[in-house]
């Protein structure tokens, strides 16, 4: 858990990961998949606060646009008021940690090199690439 305020993973595929969560206090979910990325259990909107927000990845033709990266930002805010919010993409390597980096960075006044090595202490798999890192310093931080 990132500040005891964001949790980050990848996709809560089965109702023991939806569980995990729950045990671990988090109240509410962003997820940036899409709906046939990654199947997620039909009673994620039941448990949690539940936003799902569709960002482009390494896959994807384009890169994540500063908007999209405020927009997340927004909506992590929202889903804040609930109480500890996990962010998660695909495989948890490059769109949740690009979120969770913005965040720290505006939230905890972190540069990007301090987030990114904050968030690769909490969670190894983190690895944006370096355009996708670059979007960041377009942000107003």
């Amino acid at each position: 858990m990132l500040t005891g305020e964001l949790a980050i993973g990848p996709a809560p595929r089965a109702q023991r990961h939806l569980d995990r969560l729950e045990q671990a206090g988090v109240r509410s979910v962003l997820s940036l998949t899409g709906e046939a990325e990654a199947l997620l259990p039909s009673t994620i909107a039941e448990r949690f606060a539940w936003i799902r927000l569709v960002l482009p990845d390494h896959r994807s033709d384009r890169l994540v646009q500063v908007e999209e990266l405020e927009h997340a930002l927004v909506m992590v805010a929202e889903l804040r008021q609930q109480g500890p919010v996990f962010v998660h993409c695909l495989a948890a390597m490059e769109r949740s940690p690009l979120v969770c980096l913005a965040w720290l960075r505006r939230q905890r006044g972190l540069d990007r090199f301090q987030a990114l090595d904050y968030l690769m202490q909490i969670h190894s798999g983190t690895c944006p690439l370096p355009a996708q890192l670059a979007i960041l310093d377009r942000m107003d931080l």
